[in-house]
């Protein structure tokens, strides 16, 4: 990272070759972490799901599968404004505007946690109008209800996880977010099996133990930051909104935090088309989604290491790291999308089969998962063209971009799934993939040319 890199000016070409030789390993060594925090914050869903489906039965399940868009476009949200605020703090790291660095952080601090108690509220009052119109049967309804109650309540806690480990991965430090998610991973399945197998707590159990490990996981990540990172230390009287903080930070964090929002809306108004097709079908399509947002987990690492790489090397002005990163990055995150693509059209109903023994989830899973297989390229290729807008501080073009993917793909599924089911999404999905990947290419390879400064270093 430049922080943590040589300061100066490169004196020779052959410093600067070495400069960019050392790119590969640099983007590598921070996205290790960073991946394997993704996929141990998979591992939360998918965890729920597999003790749920064994030990619960169908029913749970289907309340938790109906319950997962509307937590995971709560999540987005969360994500996205940690996301975009991650992004600013990058930059002035790079810049070395310490003094600036932490009245942002103190104000996106203060105005985060007012946020997650407004989703709060708007969970609570909100959710089961949103089930009950998508058609959602009674007493999965209930089950649901159960499961959002309680993980409602946590959403402070999560927030906090979340800001926080964006920041220290934001600071260069991607390593100890890891080590408190891998930790809170492992705690979370065995209180999952303790309060649903032991204790008989049923759903409620598992909100509880996700509430529970979010706590924690928060409670550290403050802890450390507070020990370890000056420039993030903070005291009382430092927590409020600084004049003229609010501003800058909105700026980059609503184009995320709306990205997120349309593309999970997108994924909650699907849910709701395909319900005249039976609860199997629905339960097998959300397995579906765990499984691929568990193999995107390393693409988007990827993509988040060469964003934090790419917005530091903004700040350092050094456009031909930059460019390097972004380069580096989408060939590993190419040659991973090949790898996948071959579980997938090989393995699909073992895949699904892990989360759930009913035959008619596992066909309805696997049909989405098998036919989608080599087409998670071109979602590979638009996560880190997305990368790519967020790291040179063009948020508002992975907004316009998210928005205009969701909006077709959301027309088409209404389209096509009355006459094709599930391969209608699988349609609908990949179009939308394909047009962002076309439109952003070109347009990245125009702002690419134009990132210049008076002295490149």
């Amino acid at each position: 990272m430049v922080q943590n890199g040589p300061g100066g000016t490169a004196s020779s070409n052959k410093q600067q070759a070495i400069l960019y030789e050392k790119q590969l390993p640099t983007l590598l060594t921070f996205a290790v972490p960073i991946i394997c925090g993704n996929l141990f914050q998979q591992l939360y869903n998918i965890v729920d799901a597999i003790v749920v489906g064994r030990y619960l039965g169908k029913l749970p399940l289907s309340g938790i599968s109906a319950a997962s868009p509307i937590m995971d476009l709560v999540y987005g949200l969360i994500v996205g404004v940690c996301t975009g605020v991650g992004v600013l703090i990058s930059q002035l790291c790079g810049a070395g505007e310490w003094e600036k660095l932490k009245k942002v952080h103190a104000t996106a601090l203060t105005g985060g946690i007012a946020f997650a108690l407004i989703l709060t509220a708007a969970v609570i009052l909100s959710a089961r109008p949103i089930l009950v119109s998508e058609g959602t049967a009674a007493d999965t309804v209930s089950q649901a209800m159960t499961y959002l109650a309680v993980v409602a309540g946590g959403l402070i806690f999560n927030f906090l996880y979340v800001y926080y480990a964006a920041v220290l991965r934001s600071y260069g430090n991607s390593r100890f977010p890891f080590i408190v998610l891998a930790a809170s991973s492992i705690l979370h399945a065995l209180l999952d099996v303790v309060l649903i197998k032991g204790l008989q707590f049923g759903v409620a159990g598992v909100a509880a133990s996700t509430v529970s490990c979010q706590i924690l996981s928060a409670l550290a990540l403050i802890w450390y930051t507070h020990r370890n990172c000056p420039p993030l230390s903070l005291r009382k009287s430092d927590i409020r909104l600084h004049k003229g903080m609010g501003g800058i930070i909105l700026s980059y964090a609503w184009a995320t935090a709306m990205q997120t929002t349309v593309v999970y809306t997108g994924r909650l108004l699907i849910q709701g088309m395909l319900t005249p097709l039976g609860q199997d079908t629905v339960t097998g399509y959300n397995m579906g989604m765990r499984l691929e947002n568990l193999l995107q987990a390393v693409s988007q690492g990827i993509s988040a290491s060469t964003v934090v790489c790419m917005a530091q090397n903004l700040g350092h002005r050094n456009a031909d790291r930059l460019r390097g990163f972004f380069r580096k990055g989408l060939i590993a995150d190419l040659i991973y999308g090949l790898i996948i693509g071959c579980v997938c059209i090989l393995l699909p109903r073992q895949l699904i089969g892990i989360f759930s023994t009913d035959k008619a989830v596992i066909e309805a899973g696997a049909a989405y998962t098998g036919t989608m297989a080599f087409l998670y390229m071109f979602s590979m290729s638009g996560e880190m063209l997305q990368g790519f807008f967020r790291g040179i501080g063009k948020l508002k073009v992975t907004m316009i971009a998210s928005a205009g993917q969701v909006i077709l793909r959301v027309i088409l599924s209404a389209i096509l799934i009355p006459k094709l089911g599930i391969y209608g999404i699988c349609i609908s999905v990949v179009t939308g993939w394909f047009l962002l990947t076309v439109f952003e290419g070109i347009y990245a390879h125009h702002c690419s040319k134009r990132i210049t400064f008076p002295t490149s270093e």
